[in-house]
């Protein structure tokens, strides 16, 4: 038995004609009526009975009928799920991502764009750093990562999505809040919180260089690895941290303060990265291009692209 002999069965049974489903499904009544005829006989039940011109179902052609449609739009769903999964119209996607940036607005707006894209498609979101996401993404687990470091293996595309000033954040109490200029020497005498070294190697290497270089020595009195708790021990006066501009707002409304520091020239970056092999499927390569439409460096790069150009017009036209 075949699908389409379902399907022949299931167009006879809403005619009632053999000659008006042959019309329907395309093919010649003699053919038709005798694979209706081998059906019955490969399950010894007789399907039809006759009725005037046309034909009736006999009891168990009718609940033959109804496990035949059922049957059929299990198939039809499936073949459509199907064809969605390939086309990147459905299923789910498992996004590795920092913690602390969806504080920072890219992954939102990220996720935003992709929502638009491909409203049917379910979001996972799971917090790990970036070393465990490259591990994820060459094991399959894992559809993008979204954090702060680049990966250096070929094997993992990436793009910048943003790049944003590294300054110190404190309580609006704290007595460096009062100074009109805030450098690193400052800091010396002050409990400094950072979140865990092994999520953030090179933000730990990259502070403590510039300290080093400027001769100062910073008192890292605690990793936190919960970033509520850190704010929350900023807050109270107890302690200082560092973190992005972009932090500002957010932060503001904690009743925090985002200052620079003069002699600190480091810039931190946010990067979505994902399996290089599977650039070209379609969930993937939806998710980068909601990246692109996104990301404030390509942006920032497009308009300065648009009025470079629309300088040059302006310089022609005055020729």
């Amino acid at each position: 038995m075949e699908l389409r002999h379902l399907r022949y069965f299931v167009t006879i049974a809403e005619e009632q004609n053999f000659r008006r489903a042959a019309t329907r499904l395309h093919v010649s009544q003699s053919p038709l009526s005798r694979q209706m005829k081998d059906l019955e006989e490969e399950m010894g039940v007789e399907l039809f009975a006759p009725e005037g011109r046309g034909i009736k179902l006999t009891a168990a052609g009718k609940v033959f009928a109804e496990r035949a449609r059922s049957i059929l739009a299990s198939v039809d769903t499936a073949v459509d799920e199907a064809k969605g999964i390939a086309e990147g119209r459905l299923g789910t996607v498992v996004i590795g991502f920092e913690t602390g940036t969806t504080f920072m607005g890219a992954l939102l707006s990220l996720v935003a764009a992709f929502r638009r894209r491909t409203p049917r498609v379910g979001l996972q979101l799971v917090p790990m750093s970036s070393l465990e996401q490259w591990m994820a993404l060459r094991q399959g687990t894992i559809t993008v990562g979204y954090g702060a470091y680049a990966p250096s293996d070929d094997a993992l595309g990436h793009l910048e999505m943003s790049r944003d000033r590294l300054g110190l954040l404190l309580s609006p109490e704290h007595r460096l809040a009062r100074l009109e200029k805030i450098r690193l020497r400052d800091l010396e005498s002050e409990r400094v919180l950072l979140q865990p070294r092994q999520l953030y190697p090179r933000l730990h290497a990259d502070i403590i260089t510039a300290a080093c270089t400027q001769g100062v020595t910073l008192h890292v009195t605690a990793e936190v690895l919960d970033l509520e708790a850190l704010l929350a021990l900023v807050v109270i006066g107890d302690a200082i941290t560092f973190l992005t501009e972009k932090f500002w707002e957010p932060a503001s409304q904690a009743s925090l303060l985002w200052r620079p520091v003069e002699d600190l020239h480091i810039n931190l970056s946010e990067f979505v990265t994902w399996r290089a092999e599977d650039a070209d499927a379609p969930v993937v390569r939806a998710l980068i291009e909601s990246a692109r439409e996104v990301s404030p460096i390509l942006q920032g790069a497009a308009d300065r692209t648009c009025s470079s150009k629309a300088a040059k017009r302006k310089r022609r036209s005055k020729r």
